[in-house]
């Protein structure tokens, strides 16, 4: 009895996954959710932002990013890293 499995792997139905309305609301709400973490450790600042588009990697695929919005914000991840342990939970 063979054990052998070949699979043949469909790039447009990849890229179709990708760019998904289910794929971008969850990689939005993943970003919102260190957003709002990230906020909680930033008081004084006006805290993070967190956004959502599509980037160019492979054909194009939906990716987010969360920043800083202000200085004391920037400190807060320097100081005592709230956004670093928002990603890592």
């Amino acid at each position: 009895m063979s054990t052998e499995i070949n699979i043949e792997f469909n790039s447009e139905g990849f890229h179709q996954i990708l760019m998904s309305e289910g794929v971008k609301n969850a990689v939005t709400s993943a970003a919102e959710k260190i957003q709002s973490e990230a906020n909680a450790g930033a008081s004084g600042s006006k805290g993070f932002s967190a956004k959502t588009w599509v980037g160019g990697y492979g054909g194009g695929r939906y990716v987010a990013s969360v920043t800083a919005i202000d200085q004391k914000a920037s400190a807060a991840e320097s100081e005592n890293q709230v956004l670093t342990k928002a990603v890592h939970g």
